[in-house]
């Protein structure tokens, strides 16, 4: 790792000139407790370009982040209530074995209403003969409207069930469904837009309507399924997982914030950022990032407010200090 340092550090005009030509190093490590001051010549820190601003206190909004799923909502656009399809190739031979038992059952019920019509216009026809009974035509019209009521209760048992499987009758939609603690909800804005991302940090859809999903919740886990409404040029498949912000209802909270790329991280995990403590004067110091607001990171801890961080060029700071560590 110190020599992936080293080898970054040289293509830096100045602290390559300088080790090179043998000369003093451009910068000294020093550590008091638990703070790593880095301190650098004046020539090393103008060749390094560093930009610092301050920490501020800003009102940003409150939001929950959550993990969502990509699933395709099998409803008409301002229909009823309908299942969604998930990813996995069992939710979808279900749900198509499912749809093809009331697809027979509709078809069946078709057959029966048509059935019972004939037998209708025939009885009537045999009493204008004068060769049947009223009796007759009343049960045949009784038979009749049982199929026309089957009928449409098969039809209704249908429609619950969405759209076919595998055939798009429009443009393609698709859902983000998450699942929320019950206890969380209630701090929530049901009304609100959420930001979807990827798992790569990609924004796929800054201000995702809410949309009104079935029913659905887990007892198990004690959580409740909201749902949101992606873009229609959306490459998302169903299956897929993205992460969901959701504001909250207390709207926005004052919070200190530095520009995300002013925080580093090492290879435990940690956080940092390096504040400016007097001329050509650097401590790096712990933080805690608690989410992001855009381009901001929002801390938990961190310096206080109107301290001086390092932006550009902290990632080059950090390599000068292990690297005069070797």
């Amino acid at each position: 790792m110190k020599t992936r340092w080293w080898l970054f550090l040289l293509m830096i005009p100045g602290l390559a000139e300088a080790a090179d030509s043998g000369g003093s190093a451009p910068a000294s490590v020093t550590k008091e407790g638990e703070l790593v001051i880095v301190t650098l010549k004046p020539d090393a820190e103008e060749k390094l370009r560093l930009k610092v601003v301050p920490v501020e206190h800003k009102a940003v909004p409150e939001t929950r982040l959550f993990a969502g799923e990509v699933v395709t909502p099998l409803a008409a656009p301002g229909g009823g209530v309908a299942p969604v399809l998930g990813g996995t190739l069992d939710e979808v031979l279900r749900l198509a074995e499912l749809q093809a038992t009331a697809d027979g059952k509709v078809t069946q019920a078709e057959v029966q209403v048509e059935a019972a019509r004939i037998t209708v216009e025939r009885a009537e026809k045999v009493l204008k003969a004068q060769a049947g009974s009223v009796r007759s035509v009343d049960e045949a019209k009784s038979a009749l409207a049982l199929a026309e009521s089957s009928l449409a209760t098969a039809k209704a048992q249908r429609d619950l069930l969405g759209a076919p499987v595998g055939r798009d009758g429009g443009a393609r939609r698709a859902w983000v469904r998450v699942s929320i603690y019950s206890g969380e909800s209630a701090r929530l804005n049901p009304e609100a837009e959420a930001s979807i991302e990827t798992l790569a940090k990609e924004v796929v859809a800054p201000k995702a309507r809410p949309v009104a999903g079935p029913p659905t919740a887990d007892a198990l886990t004690n959580s409740v399924d909201w749902y949101y409404e992606l873009p229609g040029e959306t490459k998302l498949r169903a299956g897929e997982r993205v992460a969901v912000s959701i504001p909250a209802k207390d709207g926005e909270v004052e919070r200190l914030v530095v520009p995300f790329h002013a925080v580093l991280h090492d290879i435990h995990g940690g956080q940092w950022i390096y504040e400016q403590t007097g001329d050509h004067t650097y401590t790096r110091r712990r933080v805690q990032v608690a989410r992001l607001s855009g381009d901001l990171a929002v801390l938990t801890t961190g310096p206080p407010e109107g301290s001086r961080v390092v932006t550009d060029g902290a990632t080059e700071l950090f390599g000068t200090e292990f690297m005069t560590g070797k």
